[in-house]
């Protein structure tokens, strides 16, 4: 029979308990509305005070309390949030309107005052200005060690100094504890000057304040502290005086009511034991564990008291365990079952699941929660730690048209207003910066992107020419003079031009361009970001809804920060806003599912559901190990009187025990995560190790699935759509189609594209496809050629000092045009004047018969080939005719030109084809002469001109040459024209001296083994 003894009245237990795995809150507000017959009397707990833990308890509870009334209307109680220890949850209103406390202090002026105090620090001690970002990075672990030491009954900083002179300590500690003086002496003189106090402070005051007003004014209303495990300094002076109340009841969550007298002496020395907290907490209110009364109206299943006992013995302390079949023993014998028996009763709804890694087990989590919705009525809710996985269970739900928001929230800069703000200040420090530019135009809250397309493809890619947005615009115009085979159009320079034109009126009228600052005031800072992005936006984003009040809070937090950090460099202010929105989290402004929920272990507290998923059970991950103190060697806390910052596991671990007690668990762990070994939690290793104690090699099989495996199913996801082609389908691809008669023009370069890499030539010409340039690129041979050619073609104008100094100077400006940056140009500057030197002695030798050579030569001849017609093209660096009338061919390199085994070989056809071209006149303005040379010249670091044709691995003349490379030439096209003809990728990868751009869409990784990326051979 459950209990239903009476709640309230003389003689009455005080302080109560609702074991793990009962739904907590419905069983509270099933009793109490029993009790004072809230179905017939709705206003019976209108007068009463019940704190619970966390807002979501507090909402959780009222809707249990309606339930329980028979789902009448009814007045509620005034539930309220106690807080708890990593709980950000404010003291209520009501408490400190009790006392005349100094006004709240906000959590971004605490922290802006302690980093202006960590400033302050550096600059007296190492006269350096540390950075605001740095600044807030060490004031949050400063922060961290002042809660610490406010939920540390008893903390005496007083005793730092004295432990220090006693210590042998390394340098870097007695630095770091000199640094604690911050905290110790600066702090409070802060907040004494300030009229301010800090928030644990607080909080523990007003709790004072309304435990005296209690005492001194008895309330007569029920007063109920419920699912608290009294952690907090505050928390235990609440209970307290709850105790000393007419209808004062305290409802812990989940004492061990079987734990005896020596296995509680064992728990007050284990901080990282799951009852610990809870037995000091009532040793704190001098009540013995045996005075706890078990909550009224729960009744108990056997299978429910054999998982709560074996879980509670799987949490218990190592020494306490170390013989695991002598405890089982008891166990089984308290439960009056076998040792086997008992080990099926507490494992009956326990699974426990290793996956692969952690996609696997987010897949898998996922995968149970669709499964639950088959079953009208079931509710599940997946817990975890792990904020990631948890985003990602939501993602995979999506694709059932299932929205599972993750409780916890998302860090405001993954939503959309945060997003923005952070890219707007990202923007703002350099407006003319490709990616950040790119980035917030392409924001889905931005109203004017037209032209941003073309703006993006021609002009933005490649190296960096310009400084600003006005010379942004400059260089737009002028692209083409440094392109000329450029594929965009007059049209599109106009439609960026405009497009940038907008923006800089954009930057003009919200005063956003933060480059032209030194230092800028961060209040003033964040309001000129904030034009920008409203500028920009769709009215009213970016501030409507739930992450635009999270991003104007993230603004307002600034304001408060910067207003005590003072002026600084705008990267800084960027640095801070982009620091503040990661630590800021918001909820997603998604209506919650009815039957599915996704909480962290926070939100999960006192929550019920009928599948509970355990999921991210690794170490470091649940539990996450306390990170080490950064400024206070970790042997002072027990004498300063500081926590054990385990602790913070015990907490973790009871949590862990509730939902594990729950009637249907699923435990999820990953046998890899972050591509590295990972090692499942310590308390999933305990339950393993008590289950194989207990039945062997039967244990598997009780920790098993039953029904289907999630794995399976997980695999069965994975391969769907594989297995649909032949098994002699080659991974390598092997295009074939092509229009007919294709191609019908190439230029000499492509001929040699198309020999060496044809599904390259294929891609581009067939497909239409073309490599872009990542933006902010280095320099890039193209471009750098085209500039090199430019100025020696420039220094040939008529009237053009030929001098040194003259192509220095046409070289120095030519490569800026293109993007070289001045600072590459100064640090090679001498070896470019070498290389002018041996330039211009060769350039004094040519033989070019009186008569100027011509530069940048085009030239075209039509064929028949395999009954299409077609034309072969070529643009010749240099044309000289000679004393003769022959001509001589130059081509310029600015790398390693082709050597003659290439040239011997076919793969090389450049040269021998340009030959072709001008033996026949097809050379604009050149007629038609033998050839008499065709002749490399490299202008690079190590200059050199060398003839084709005259070595051992090449002796040939130009007409030889020009001869042969067209029979090849026509055999090529004509191949090409076939239908059956493959266009394979680099089949010669030896001779492909750089990726052509279309590797990884051939998939040369995949197949190919000549690099890791698929890119061909550079040597």
């Amino acid at each position: 029979m459950a209990n239903e003894a009476q709640i309230f009245g003389a003689g009455r237990p005080k302080v109560w308990s609702i074991p793990p795995g009962a739904d907590f809150l419905r069983a509270l507000a099933t009793a109490l509305a029993r009790e004072t017959h809230l179905s017939e009397q709705p206003d019976a707990l209108s007068d009463a005070i019940i704190y619970v833990p966390n807002s979501r308890s507090s909402r959780a509870l009222i809707l249990a309390l309606y339930d329980a009334a028979g789902e009448k209307s009814i007045l509620p109680p005034d539930v309220r949030t106690l807080g708890d220890l990593e709980s950000e949850e404010a003291p209520p209103n009501a408490e400190t309107a009790l006392v005349g406390l100094p006004p709240a202090l906000s959590p971004a002026r605490r922290l802006g005052a302690l980093a202006a105090l960590v400033r302050k620090f550096y600059e007296a001690e190492y006269r350096v200005d540390l950075p605001p970002a740095s600044a807030l990075a060490a004031a949050r672990e400063l922060s961290r060690l002042l809660d610490q030491a406010a939920l540390s009954a008893g903390a005496d900083w007083s005793k730092l100094d004295t432990l220090v002179g006693e210590s042998d300590l390394a340098a870097h500690w007695h630095r770091s504890v000199a640094f604690l003086k911050i905290i110790t002496a600066a702090w409070p003189e802060w907040l004494n000057d300030n009229n301010a106090m800090d928030p644990f402070a607080r909080r523990l005051a007003a709790a004072e304040a309304l435990a005296a007003d209690w005492l001194a004014n008895p309330p007569s209303a029920p007063v109920i502290i419920a699912g608290s495990t009294g952690a907090t300094p505050a928390g235990r002076v609440l209970m307290k005086a709850a105790l000393m109340l007419p209808k004062g009841l305290i409802v812990l969550p989940g004492l061990d009511m079987d734990a005896d007298e020596e296995a509680w002496n064992a728990i007050r020395q284990s901080v990282s034991h799951p009852q610990n907290s809870l037995i000091d907490a009532l040793d704190h209110l001098a009540v013995a564990p045996a005075d706890v009364a078990g909550w009224p109206g729960i009744k108990e299943q056997d299978t429910s008291t054999a998982r709560r006992r074996l879980i509670h013995e799987a949490l218990a302390p190592a020494d306490a365990t170390a013989d695991w079949r002598a405890t089982l023993k008891v166990l089984a014998k308290a439960t009056g079952s076998t040792v086997e028996g008992f080990a099926v009763d507490a494992l009956s709804g326990l699974t426990v699941i290793e996956a692969p890694d952690e996609a696997a087990e987010a897949e898998a989590a996922a995968l149970l929660m669709r499964e639950t919705l088959e079953t009208p009525g079931e509710t599940a809710a997946l817990v975890t730690p792990d904020a990631g996985l948890a985003r990602r269970v939501s993602a995979l739900l999506k694709r059932w048209g299932v929205d599972v928001p993750p409780s916890a929230g998302v860090p405001l800069g993954r939503t959309p207003a945060g997003s923005l703000i952070g890219l707007c200040a990202s923007w703002a420090i350099d407006p003319s910066e490709p990616v950040a530019l790119t980035a917030a135009l392409k924001h889905g809250f931005v109203k004017d992107r037209e032209g941003l397309a073309v703006l993006e493809r021609y002009f933005l890619r490649g190296p960096r020419r310009w400084r600003d947005l006005a010379g942004l615009r400059d260089s737009i115009d002028t692209r083409g003079e440094i392109e000329p085979y450029a594929s965009f159009k007059r049209e599109h320079q106009d439609a960026a031009i405009a497009l940038v034109d907008r923006l800089i009126a954009v930057f003009e009228e919200t005063d956003a361009d933060l480059s032209v600052e030194t230092l800028v005031d961060g209040t003033q800072g964040a309001e000129r970001i904030a034009a920008l992005a409203g500028r920009i936006s769709e009215a009213p984003l970016p501030w409507a809804g739930e992450d635009g009040r999270g991003a104007t809070k993230l603004l307002e937090s600034i304001s408060e920060l910067s207003g005590q950090l003072g002026p600084m460099a705008p990267y800084a202010l960027v640095d801070l806003i982009h620091a503040q929105s990661a630590q800021m989290t918001i909820s997603a402004g998604i209506v919650e599912h009815s039957r599915l929920s996704i909480w962290g272990p926070l939100e999960a507290r006192l929550q019920s559901a009928s599948r509970v998923i355990l999921a991210g059970l690794n170490e470091d991950v649940w539990p996450h190990r306390p990170a080490p103190d950064a400024f206070l060697p970790r042997r002072f806390r027990q004498q300063l009187g500081l926590n054990d910052p385990e602790d913070r596991l015990g907490l973790s671990a009871h949590d862990f025990a509730q939902l594990a007690c729950a009637p249907t668990v699923v435990m999820l762990h990953a046998a890899r995560r972050d591509d590295a070994p990972a090692v499942a939690s310590r308390w999933v290793w305990r339950l393993k190790t008590l289950a194989e104690g207990a039945l062997d090699d039967k244990a598997a099989a009780a920790l098993a699935p039953v029904g289907g495996h999630p794995l399976e199913w997980v695999a069965a996801m994975q391969d769907r759509g594989t297995g649909t082609l032949p098994k002699d389908f080659p991974v390598e691809p092997k295009p074939t189609r092509h229009p007919e008669g294709w191609p019908k023009r190439l230029s000499v370069t492509r001929i040699d594209l198309l020999q060496r890499d044809p599904y390259a030539m294929w891609a581009e010409n067939v497909l239409g496809l073309d490599a872009i340039d990542a933006m902010n690129a280095p320099l890039g041979p193209a471009p750098r050629g085209t500039a090199i050619h430019h100025a020696l073609e420039l220094l040939e104008e008529d009237g053009a000092p030929k001098t040194a100094r003259h192509l220095m100077a046409l070289l120095e400006q030519e490569l800026a045009r293109v993007g070289e940056p001045r600072e590459d140009w100064v640090a090679r500057r001498a070896v470019w004047q070498k290389t002018v030197d041996w330039y211009l002695s060769w350039r004094a030798t040519r033989d070019t018969g009186g008569t100027k050579p011509k530069l940048e030569v085009k030239g075209e001849l039509n064929f028949d080939i395999a009954g299409y017609p077609f034309t072969l093209s070529a643009t010749a660096d240099r044309i000289e005719r000679t004393a003769t009338g022959d001509l001589v061919i130059v081509d310029f390199k600015t790398g390693s030109p082709p050597s003659d085994k290439e040239i011997a070989t076919e793969l090389s056809q450049q040269m021998p084809l340009q030959a072709l071209l001008a033996r026949a006149g097809a050379y604009a303005g050149i007629d038609k002469a033998p050839v008499a040379a065709l002749e490399y010249v490299a202008f690079k670091a190590k200059p050199d001109a060398r003839v084709v044709g005259t070595s051992r691995a090449l002796t040939a003349t130009p007409g030889e040459l020009a001869d042969k490379a067209e029979e090849g030439m026509k055999r090529l096209i004509a191949n090409y024209r076939q239908p059956e003809t493959s266009f394979l990728s680099a089949p010669r990868v030896k001779f492909v001296k750089y990726d052509n751009g279309f590797n990884r869409l051939a998939r040369r990784a995949e197949w190919a083994g000549d690099t890791e990326d698929g890119e061909g051979d550079n040597g």
